[in-house]
């Protein structure tokens, strides 16, 4: 937590603050929608439930004016100045209560969102792996575990946690390059595999997203396989950015022109990929660095976003917005 935060939250200034909100793009990524609780899966990745959802974009409508990525994109290439506090709603990976339960609260609203899909999961049935790594935690009850890239063994409670199957993600991520070899060790641990009934719509289905962009949605690429960029060579990179821009612009009938990069800290991706990323028809690409977009044109590639994770509760919310620093 950042001084600015820190004084915010101590000395209760977000009310007296919130009048002075920063002009700029403020960006709101969400992941799932719905109960974490009832996942067999990660439940990291689940934003909030639906209704803390109605609640966000209530709040976000009332206090921004909400954009699509048509006009962030306008903004860019013109290089527009931002005079005033503008919201853009995102959303990562592509899981089908995306559609189910989002999309019909955004209708509802006729607010626009943009859905960054990762394409080889969409109409799959597969699991990601880092649902999968969720699944062998909850299968390694009472045991301590420690992988070989590990420097220290973690020990799993009689009933998996969220807090466990957090800390497990947390020390894979630490060598993102072996992430699918930490994967299969958790396999050989658990000797246990998911079953098909298990696999079925977890994701949304190409007619889905099609649907949704008919309605007010943008679609965005999230990856083909949500492989980490920075682990990447640049022909697996180019790949990666080809081949999800092709299935959507084939699927949807759509040039779409913006990514958002798997996992997005700024270990995940640097500079030197803005070139591929251009030459494969990308104009913006967004982060998960929690910053008040100022200047699109010249930080087109690197477009921050609030990571949003919790219930929502304004007070935090607004402490969140008002402590982020501007770029």
């Amino acid at each position: 937590m950042n001084i600015k935060h820190q004084l915010i939250k101590r000395l209760n200034l977000s009310k007296v603050l919130w009048p002075f909100l920063n002009h700029g793009l403020y960006c709101f990524n969400f992941h799932r929608i719905g109960s974490w609780q009832e996942t067999n899966y990660d439940p990291c990745v689940f934003s909030c439930d639906a209704e803390s959802f109605g609640k966000y974009l209530v709040f976000i409508k009332n206090n921004f004016r909400v954009v699509s990525l048509d006009e962030v994109n306008d903004i860019t290439e013109n290089n527009i100045p931002i005079t005033e506090p503008l919201a853009l709603i995102t959303f990562d990976d592509g899981y089908s209560d995306n559609y189910h339960i989002a999309f019909p609260l955004l209708k509802s609203l006729e607010l626009p969102a943009t859905f960054f899909i990762t394409t080889s999961l969409i109409d799959s049935g597969l699991i990601p792996w880092w649902d999968e790594i969720a699944w062998h935690v909850r299968q390694l009850a009472n045991k301590t575990i420690k992988l070989s890239p590990w420097h220290h063994a973690l020990t799993i409670d009689k009933i998996p946690s969220r807090q466990n199957i957090q800390n497990v993600l947390q020390q894979i991520k630490v060598t993102p390059s072996l992430i699918e070899r930490q994967l299969d060790e958790l396999r050989v641990l658990t000797s246990a595999s998911i079953s098909n009934s298990e696999m079925k719509n977890i994701f949304m289905t190409w007619q889905q997203v099609a649907e949704m962009a008919k309605n007010n949605m943008t679609i965005g690429a999230h990856s083909h396989t949500h492989k980490i960029f920075s682990c990447l060579s640049e022909a697996e990179l180019n790949f990666e950015l080809n081949e999800s821009k092709r299935l959507i612009d084939l699927n949807l009938s759509k040039n779409i022109n913006a990514l958002s990069y798997p996992v997005g800290s700024s270990a995940t991706y640097n500079k030197s990929m803005y070139k591929a990323i251009s030459s494969n028809g990308y104009k913006l690409a967004f982060s998960f660095n929690a910053i008040i977009n100022k200047n699109l044109n010249e930080n087109r590639f690197e477009v921050g976003r609030f990571s949003i994770d919790r219930p929502f509760n304004e007070r935090i919310f607004k402490e969140m917005i008002l402590s982020a620093k501007s770029k």
